[in-house]
């Protein structure tokens, strides 16, 4: 009489390890994939607040012949609400000390820390810009600040370090 095997059914274990390595390759490769993106999504969001906050402080202006000096200050006749900026912090805002009025808008961006200051910022002409200050796209050499990283404006080149800001006026 012949003896009959009874075939098992299931997966090896070497079979298992190796569908567990290349999920981890695959979970390796895709985790800071998505934080870089989460980090670009924020930055673009507190571009655009603080793009808001500007078209509101030109309006306070008008009404006012000076700027506001804080973002809470603009709500609720010049900015329909306020939030802090994505990573939690508020928006820090600077106004040139003479005429013409201008105004910087600044994060702490991803790192959450400050790394520019009223100090660090000078309104000459030379050194003014309207619109997005470090960032992706925005200007590097803006305000007497022309750091990239720590102190400085905020890279993605070159790391989480540095702030972002929009000027204005």
């Amino acid at each position: 009489m012949k003896k009959r095997v009874k075939k098992e059914k299931g997966f090896t274990l070497v079979e298992l390890l190796i569908v567990v390595a290349i999920m981890a390759i695959l979970i390796g490769i895709a985790i800071p994939n998505f934080l870089g993106a989460r980090t670009k999504a924020r930055v673009s969001k507190a571009f655009t607040d603080m793009e808001a906050i500007g078209t509101a402080q030109e309006l306070y202006a008008v009404d006012n012949d000076h700027f506001a000096t804080s973002a809470s200050t603009l709500t609720p006749n010049y900015l329909k609400s306020y939030r802090p900026d994505p990573w939690g912090n508020d928006y820090r805002m600077y106004t040139s000390p003479d005429t013409p009025l201008y105004y910087v808008i600044l994060c702490d961006g991803p790192d959450t820390s400050v790394d520019i200051t009223s100090r660090d910022l000078s309104f000459a002409s030379d050194k003014r810009v309207r619109g997005a200050l470090g960032g992706p796209s925005g200007s590097f050499d803006a305000y007497n600040v022309t750091t990239k990283g720590a102190d400085g404006w905020y890279d993605p080149d070159t790391g989480p370090n540095g702030d972002i800001g929009y000027g204005g006026g």
